[in-house]
């Protein structure tokens, strides 16, 4: 997890842990918005593709160089990205500037390629072939961000999608299991389809379905807490399980998990994509072993694909 602010900075300012992609340790200069004075991080993060959730924040008067160069401040793994691509400049009224670098894919700003542009809150970015957007994020929300990516590059993890794989399912769940178990906690187990992902693969390539499959498992990541886990069950079936979460609270997840695959902008993936999820959920009974338990989650997903599709069903 992020750490905490430190008290011998100047007010106004936080210290983020270094991440995948971006320089160490960075200053920032929040800005505070509205009446009620929210602290805001000007926040560029990536939207599609594998680079997915990589992120940079921006500050006064600093330039953030964006590229596949490692010196860079953002680094991009996409081919289509240039060395040093990009450079956005945090200028001091506030306001934010894109030059393009000499790149060989060009960038551009909601499509419209630039050479220097300003660049403005819910802006998409295009590096190459990369979309990004600016956002403005509470320091909670960018936190929550750098959790998601270390769990991401922890031990344990799908090469492709960075969830939790068969070993710790195997090894660990059975002994979180079992102490939920002992202790009387909730634990809820949601398992999750991609819905008609034969026909994304048919349809677009292969390459495009492992970016629905990284993009999709990014999503479910950033809609659980650090005492959840996701993990790659096998193919484009992946399971979530909600630690102190009855099954009536984990409707409640798989609805808006559910809701945010399906409202995604596959589109920056590849024209014409549209996804969608089907969800079965099952709260853990008493005496139930580990796979018992995935079991029931399963037919309550297979009853959520027999009634049409993107939908979420519960095993009770």
């Amino acid at each position: 997890m992020a750490s905490k602010r430190d008290d011998t900075l100047h007010a106004g300012e936080m210290r983020l842990p270094p991440l995948p992609g971006v320089e160490s340790t960075r200053k920032i200069q929040v800005r505070r918005h509205g009446p009620d004075r929210r602290v805001v991080v000007p926040t560029l993060r990536v939207v599609a593709g594998r680079d997915m959730l990589r992120y940079v924040t921006l500050h006064d008067s600093d330039d953030v160089v964006i590229g596949r160069d490692e010196g860079g401040s953002l680094v991009l793994d996409d081919a289509s990205v240039s060395r040093r691509h990009a450079r956005v400049t945090s200028l001091a009224d506030g306001s934010f500037r894109v030059q393009d670098l000499g790149s060989t894919n060009g960038t551009a700003i909601n499509g419209t390629p630039v050479e220097s542009a300003e660049l403005r809150p819910g802006d998409h970015l295009e590096i190459g072939q990369v979309a990004l957007r600016l956002d403005l994020l509470s320091l909670e929300e960018v936190e929550h961000l750098q959790s998601v990516i270390e769990r991401l590059e922890s031990n344990n993890r799908d090469p492709l999608t960075g969830l939790l794989n068969r070993v710790w399912l195997d090894d660990e769940l059975p002994v979180h299991l079992a102490a939920a178990t002992r202790l009387g906690v909730d634990y809820s187990c949601l398992f999750v389809d991609i819905d008609s992902f034969k026909q994304v693969n048919d349809t677009f390539g292969h390459q495009v379905g492992d970016d629905v499959l990284v993009g999709v498992a990014r999503i479910l990541m950033v809609g659980v807490r650090e005492t959840d886990a996701c993990v790659r069950y096998g193919g484009e079936e992946l399971l979530m399980f909600l630690h102190g979460t009855p099954e009536s609270g984990a409707i409640e997840v798989g609805e808006r998990v559910r809701r945010a695959i399906e409202g995604h902008d596959w589109a920056r993936t590849n024209p014409g994509l549209r996804v969608t999820a089907s969800l079965g959920v099952a709260g853990v009974r008493a005496g139930e072993s580990v796979k018992e338990w995935i079991n029931r989650a399963d037919r309550a997903l297979y009853a959520a694909k027999a009634a049409g599709r993107n939908r979420v069903m519960r095993a009770t």
